[in-house]
């Protein structure tokens, strides 16, 4: 039985301890931005839609629904909510990972700045609980650092952006976007299927396809700092809309590395996963917690790629960020 008919009928049993604003809770504007730290992640947001139009997993954080597999690492609620659990079907051996990070780079080597491509691989034709993995790449578009500052300006982002991280990481530039993940259209699962249909006539092992443009539920930001090795340090924004509440759901590797850490006050998450997709080496850190200020809410992350850094330096990142936006 698929997950879809399951959620369904699970949900029609449920229905009368789920509350009265539920119709109002699920969408089928479902969007996959893929495999974020070598995991997959899902949006939803509110909108006026049938109870059961549903979208693959996006009851499981609405009404009590579980998921059947893995381990939770963090579930974090309030106007926007994240939660993270290991999925076994993520796990590759470093040599798949190596095999997967060069097919994307070869594909994203081909895309113009700003643009994104769903990526067929053979070899890893995975699903998870009857949902395909879509892997994908996006080229980012890199805006210059005086021209970032004032693109944020623009967009209304009140959020502080300090010209240093840990005295030695400088803001060089930003994007509209994530590094370590892929920003897919809404037609990402029609090319997945189309491209497998054309990998069985032609026995490709790997096709590609550029994808729609989205229509963003959380606005991503991110701000790109460098030393003087060239180490990166990224900070990552994503604000929810003050008319909406949506929910990220991401699935990660179960090798990765979880724990809280307590800084100035709030419980923000340390992962570690060595399978990372996307990034310059297959090392991705990554500290986040949640800030809700009235109707607005942020997940804020501190992110490296950088296989020298250290867990401490990451979260001592985080600390000082903190201490800025008192």
């Amino acid at each position: 039985m698929s997950i879809e008919k399951r959620l369904a009928e699970e949900f029609e049993r449920d229905s009368r301890m789920c509350p009265s604003d539920l119709d109002v809770r699920i969408t089928a504007e479902y969007r996959q931005q893929v495999m974020q730290q070598g995991g997959k992640s899902l949006m939803f947001k509110k909108s006026k839609m049938p109870k059961f139009v549903l979208v693959t997993l996006i009851l499981i954080l609405v009404c009590g629904f579980g998921y059947a597999g893995g381990r939770q690492l963090f579930s974090d609620h309030g106007k926007l909510s994240i939660s993270n659990r290991t999925e076994q079907q993520l796990e590759f051996k470093q040599e798949d990972v190596a095999k997967i990070r060069g097919s994307l780079q070869q594909v994203k080597a081909q895309l113009s700045p700003g643009e994104s491509a769903v990526v067929y691989l053979r070899d890893y034709d995975l699903e998870v609980e009857g949902t395909p993995v879509v892997f994908g790449i996006t080229n980012p578009l890199l805006i210059p650092l005086e021209a970032w500052k004032t693109a944020l300006q623009q967009q209304g982002v009140q959020e502080k952006l300090p010209d240093t991280l840990l005295g030695s990481y400088n803001l060089a530039e930003g994007m509209e976007t994530s590094p370590f993940q892929a920003t897919l259209g809404k037609d990402a699962y029609a090319i997945l299927d189309e491209l497998k249909a054309e990998g069985k006539t032609s026995g490709s092992e790997m096709l590609w396809r550029k994808t729609g443009a989205t229509d963003d539920i959380v606005a991503t930001y991110t701000s790109v700092y460098r030393n003087a090795a060239g180490d990166t340090l990224y900070l990552t924004w994503q604000i929810a809309g003050s008319d909406s509440n949506p929910v990220i759901f991401q699935l990660s590797p179960p090798g990765i590395t979880s724990e809280d850490a307590q800084i100035g006050g709030i419980t923000a998450h340390y992962l570690k996963n060595d399978q990372s997709l996307f990034g310059q080496s297959p090392v991705h850190q990554d500290v986040t917690w949640l800030s809700q200020t009235g109707d607005k809410a942020v997940a804020y992350h501190v992110q490296t790629d950088s296989v020298s850094m250290t867990k401490e330096q990451l979260v001592e990142a985080a600390k000082s960020l903190l201490q800025q936006q008192e």
